[in-house]
């Protein structure tokens, strides 16, 4: 019973702090505008450190890169900053030349055209590398195009109607830029290898999806489709061992679509029914947050307010799981990124306020518990949990007048749900002793001790096998 009592406390703990405004723990400050933010093991500690990327701002006279070093489970502190002229919206980190620590990837304007800066980092000191790419740059990503087992580079032009490469010679020297035309005004680029032939492949999105897969002649154009796209991401969405391409767009107001391409070999995809919800969306990242192996999908909507979080159900499927409301002062989230923090096992989330002046906050992290909830402070106690049932489902969910309980038992006795309310109070408990194996089935009526109906909101179920926890779920009563 104690440890029972332990892991309530700490559900409703998190509850609570979910609602605070300036926690240590969670809300951090950093130099004004920061607009970008990646996550790697920058001093090769085994935990995930944070790098933001800052436009320049008129205020300070300052734009470059803040790194913000994971010192503890989770808990943040600025390492250093570095100054490098032009708005780094655009920043990576990746073990480019060779060595033992990973790089930084930046962008650096040199008064006429857009170079890509390497930073490499040695014992606190900075090595900074430039090679130009474009006059008129709008990204850039990385990958082993040429496939000679070393990092190059592809970006393109939205002003120039272009595409381009600069290939790595091995040594970490990069050849002068190859551009290619394009018929579109490209917004985004993407690489990866889509064949399995060692070589990562490109694809870009605008009016149209085309894919260049790389090859010792060149490469081979594909015009995946004609539909408008604005973002497009490559993701072993399905698990099955080869990429797929995810595009999303705003399609018609209020509403947002996801278009998922299955890879089925041989360079031929197909195209699945699109996914639509609204509000329309700013910007979308791919993470699995819930230990699946199937990557879901996070966005940050229109006004900049909400973080959207939809589950990857398999076979192409997404369903909406929950919104995250960002207390922003009013002001917009920049960019957002996952990693697991705190150690848990689970990927937490990193988001920025982007903005030109200074606030009390301007990055925020929440902590996945690995239950489906984000929460303001690391996870570092996390329960040892019964391996009694195969899991626990609740449905329908949200629900109106009764909730159902599936599941299968392994070798437990004993079950015992206790539903609670945000206050911490037990509203009502279900029970049962098993003397059988299979699936089971227990439904609450959406009542109380007395037999009354309880008020719409929020509830938890804390579900125990024969008196260790095992699961936490969050209830929705309409």
């Amino acid at each position: 019973m104690k440890k029972l009592k332990y892991t309530i406390i700490a559900i409703f703990a998190f509850l609570f702090l979910s609602l605070k405004i300036g926690d240590s723990k969670s809300e951090y400050q950093i130099p004004i505008s920061a607009i970008s933010v990646i996550s790697n093991d920058l001093d090769l500690e085994g935990d995930a450190d944070i790098v933001f990327g800052h436009n320049y701002s008129s205020i300070s006279n300052w734009s470059g890169i803040t790194f913000f070093e994971n010192i503890e489970n989770g808990i943040f502190e600025i390492k250093d900053t570095l100054y490098m002229y032009g708005g780094q919206n655009i920043i990576y980190s990746f073990n480019i030349i060779g060595n033992e620590y990973p790089e930084i990837l930046g962008r650096f304007y040199d008064g006429q055209q857009t170079n890509v800066a390497i930073i490499e980092i040695n014992n606190g000191n900075y090595y900074i590398s430039y090679f130009p790419m474009c006059n008129h740059l709008t990204d850039f990503i990385y990958g082993d195009i040429s496939g000679n087992d070393a990092i190059d580079f592809a970006f393109i032009s939205n002003n120039d109607f272009l595409w381009g490469i600069i290939y790595n010679d091995g040594t970490g020297n990069f050849t002068a830029p190859e551009y290619f035309d394009l018929t579109f005004p490209p917004i985004d680029i993407a690489c990866a290898d889509l064949n399995d032939d060692g070589r990562a492949d490109v694809v870009i999105s605008g009016s149209d999806t085309e894919i260049y897969f790389s090859n010792d002649t060149g490469f081979q154009q594909l015009v995946l489709t004609t539909t408008l796209s604005h973002d497009v991401s490559i993701s072993d969405f399905d698990n099955d061992g080869d990429n797929d391409i995810i595009t999303h767009t705003t399609f018609v107001y209020p509403n947002h679509r996801v278009y998922m391409f299955e890879n089925n070999g041989n360079n031929q995809f197909l195209e699945h029914d699109y996914f639509q919800f609204s509000p329309f969306c700013a910007y979308g990242q791919i993470s699995d947050f819930n230990n699946d192996s199937l990557p879901d999908m996070i966005f940050i909507d229109w006004d900049h307010s909400e973080l959207l979080i939809y589950n990857n159900l398999g076979d192409f499927q997404l369903e909406y799981d929950q919104n995250i409301d960002i207390n922003n002062l009013g002001y917009q989230l920049g960019s957002l990124d996952c990693n697991d923090f705190d150690g848990n096992g689970f990927n937490d989330i990193v988001t920025i306020i982007s903005t030109q002046m200074t606030l009390p906050y301007n990055v925020i992290i929440l902590f996945n518990d690995g239950e489906g909830n984000f929460v303001p402070d690391p996870i570092t106690n996390v329960p040892e949990k019964s391996e009694s049932l195969s899991d626990i489902k609740a449905f329908p969910n949200p629900f109106t007048e009764k909730i159902n309980f599936n599941f299968s038992k392994i070798q437990c006795s004993k079950l015992n749900i206790s539903i609670y309310d945000l206050r911490g109070k037990n509203v009502f408990s279900l029970t049962t002793n098993f003397k059988k194996g299979g699936k089971n089935l227990l439904s609450w009526n959406a009542c109380d001790f007395n037999n009354n109906e309880v008020k719409p909101g929020i509830y938890f179920a804390v579900v125990q096998t024969d008196g260790i926890f095992f699961k936490s779920i969050k209830l929705i009563k309409h």
